[in-house]
């Protein structure tokens, strides 16, 4: 499995290589998360994610991201999960996002697209067992002048639902707001990143505090740390941080 997954990455790495044109180096993840409204954004970014869930379980979550922005503002996004909990360790459930940006006025923009999850998870504990898909519709302020944005203002609403898989898992209703904010220096960014969510199988609401740090201490190597703790009393998890490692490709 280990041996299947650095060759996953190997293909990817090599494949976002070939496509990549000449890249803004924009700081913050709005970048990663919306299309780039000026110019080409690529890049490829192995991260560690750690989710503390309640009675003292846990999942670690190995992840390669990868991205490709093409003219006119359209995105793509490949994500690639490995994960343990302690038991188990394997594949996760893959998932690919298509987004399509289009100028409002300005640096407003309008974005909207899809996420598909597929239930390749080679335990159940490590995913859903279900068929996914996230329509997502946003609107994106960037701050500052084209060849010199200093921050994003994000407001977006999602919702993701199964539509087929194991009739005996848990369906899957979930709406998602997304009220982000960051800002960007020369080479950091800091940013509000979350992702308000309202579960309708289980009834519970989750408006998270969600602070992204990131600092690009070579050209195209962009470290960052994330914390997530929820805010409110009724929750599904403790805690979650990541630790992630961007190249944007020339």
């Amino acid at each position: 499995m280990k041996i299947s997954f650095y060759l996953m990455l190997t293909v990817l790495f090599g494949a976002f290589s070939c496509f990549s044109t000449r890249t803004v180096f924009a700081q913050g993840r709005s970048a990663e998360t919306f299309p780039y409204p000026y110019e080409h954004f690529s890049f490829v970014q192995p991260r560690y994610d750690r989710l503390n869930l309640k009675y003292g379980d846990y999942l670690n979550s190995y992840i390669i991201r990868a991205t490709k922005t093409f003219p006119r503002a359209s995105h793509l996004r490949f994500e690639i999960p490995t994960a343990d909990n302690g038991d188990v360790f394997g594949l996760a459930d893959i998932k690919v996002r298509y987004v399509q940006a289009s100028s409002m006025k300005n640096n407003l923009y309008v974005a909207y697209g899809a996420e598909m999850t597929f239930p390749t998870a080679t335990d159940e504990a490590l995913g859903a067992g279900k068929w996914q898909a996230r329509p997502e519709l946003g609107v994106v302020y960037f701050l500052g002048q084209p060849d010199k944005v200093i921050g994003s203002v994000i407001l977006g609403v999602d919702y993701r639902f199964d539509y087929a898989g194991q009739s005996n898992r848990d369906h899957i209703s979930v709406l998602g707001i997304i009220p982000n904010i960051d800002y960007w220096g020369d080479k950091w960014y800091v940013g509000y990143y979350a992702t308000w969510t309202y579960d309708f199988k289980s009834e519970i609401f989750d408006l998270p505090l969600d602070i992204e740090l990131g600092y690009t201490f070579i050209p195209q190597f962009t470290f960052a740390l994330e914390y997530i703790q929820p805010l409110l009393k009724e929750r599904t998890y403790n805690n979650e941080f990541a630790i992630k490692l961007r190249y944007m490709f020339p």
